[in-house]
């Protein structure tokens, strides 16, 4: 199906009409004219660099000569914690002293055993959340800084907070963020999912030690290539939107090695809240190989011919394990464990293949930030063109206000 020096795409049975790929051939090229004239927002933010002088200063912050950081801690869910997570997990290669930590779950157990971790003298936090409304951070907040009071630590050194400066001035966020004298810096005028290669996400990224021009640099490169009406992988994106598929097909994505399951979630979000409008999108479901074959497997194979199959795969690996010699498992024991990973997806991927599911691959070389932002870049632009083939707003989100009043209206008891 093609490849590039960092992504090898291939498939089998996938593939849109001639209507559906020309166009999807008009819709990149008006994408690319759009990019030109600065007419998509995201693109906008990555075509240049004049933002990343202000991450590099935000992120001074926490790394500095004058505290010591042992802990940093990202209070943030969704699209506020999404991308950061993938990039700095996926910087398998790289050591740094500072471990790293998510604060997204308002289960008291999860709270409980992050904050044992931590020795709050020597921990910091980012809150991210751009509307500065959402419930859960607002009371993950006040818990840390109730926190750290008891622990008389001074919350203003030890605590920033990101938010949207055009919307949220007067969030909750914000003026809990005024009455201690917290440090903040503004969200990007983007979506939270959409938001993970700016300040977003590359704020966290430098904090634990990653050159946020590298990122750039590697998000600008990545665009130019797959924004391209030669891509194969990118114009049969376009299957997604056909009437016969859109609405009874399921979107399956499953990966080949534990690592990639931090951007699987990203894309999870970026796709079911991107493309999840007015009855359109197709359902997104995730699946983890070698494991979940032995629970979906004879579903996806023998079940109703409903999925759309996507494996995302490692070509190498600088740490592995050989299974040791055995006379009696010769199939096996000439092997490493990395190499009969990947044994177990092809013969997933042919398997399917011969069913005639229509199924596709992306192999990165290995898992690395520069692999990991050419993967986001094609996936953005995957969504950017399906919304536009099915002619809804991938921006918004309109339905998810729904729990955020409902929310409120049973807090109102608690008043």
């Amino acid at each position: 199906m093609g490849s590039t020096k960092d992504l090898i795409f291939k498939s089998s049975g996938w593939k849109g009409d001639d209507n559906l790929l020309t166009k999807a051939r008009n819709i990149i090229i008006s994408m690319k004219e759009k990019r030109k004239n600065k007419e998509i927002p995201l693109f906008s933010i990555l075509d240049n660099d004049t933002d990343i002088k202000k991450i590099i200063n935000d992120s001074k912050f926490f790394i500095n000569n004058k505290t010591i950081i042992t802990d940093f801690v990202l209070i943030g869910t969704g699209g506020s914690s999404l991308g950061a997570t993938t990039l700095i997990k996926s910087n398998v290669n790289e050591k740094t002293k500072i471990q790293f930590h998510v604060l997204d779950s308002l289960d008291p157990l999860t709270i409980k055993k992050t904050l044992d971790k931590l020795t709050p003298q020597t921990s910091k936090f980012l809150v991210i959340s751009k509307s500065g409304k959402t419930t859960e951070i607002i009371a993950l907040m006040m818990i840390v800084i109730d926190w750290l009071n008891n622990s008389k630590v001074k919350i203003s050194e030890n605590v920033m907070c990101m938010y949207d400066y055009g919307m949220a001035m007067e969030s909750p966020v914000a003026k809990i963020s005024r009455e201690y004298g917290l440090n903040n810096t503004s969200h990007p005028n983007i979506g939270g999912r959409f938001s993970a290669l700016t300040a977003t996400g590359l704020l966290p990224a430098t904090v634990m030690g990653i050159d946020p021009y590298l990122l750039r640099n590697k998000s600008q490169e990545a665009i130019n290539r797959y924004l391209n009406v030669d891509n194969q992988f990118i114009l049969n994106s376009s299957l997604f939107s056909s009437k016969g598929i859109n609405k009874n097909k399921l979107n399956c994505v499953i990966h080949y090695g534990d690592n990639l399951s931090p951007f699987l979630f990203w894309y999870r979000q970026l796709w079911n809240e991107s493309l999840g409008k007015k009855g359109e999108g197709t359902f997104l479901l995730t699946a983890k190989g070698s494991i979940d074959q032995h629970s979906q497997l004879q579903m996806w194979l023998d079940g109703p011919n409903n999925g759309l199959f996507t494996f995302l795969n490692m070509r190498n690996t600088k740490v592995d394990t050989d299974v040791p010699f055995n006379k009696k498992l010769s199939s096996i024991s000439k092997i490493s464990s990395f190499e009969l990973l990947n044994v177990m997806s092809k013969s997933t991927y042919q398997a399917l293949a011969d069913k005639s599911r229509p199924v596709r691959s992306i192999s990165v070389n290995d898992l690395s930030v520069e692999s990991t932002v050419s993967l986001m870049i094609v996936f953005i632009i995957e969504v950017l063109l399906v919304a536009e083939l099915l002619k809804i707003n991938p921006y918004d989100q309109d339905a998810v206000e729904d729990i955020k009043i409902n929310t409120l209206r049973n807090l109102k008891k608690y008043e």
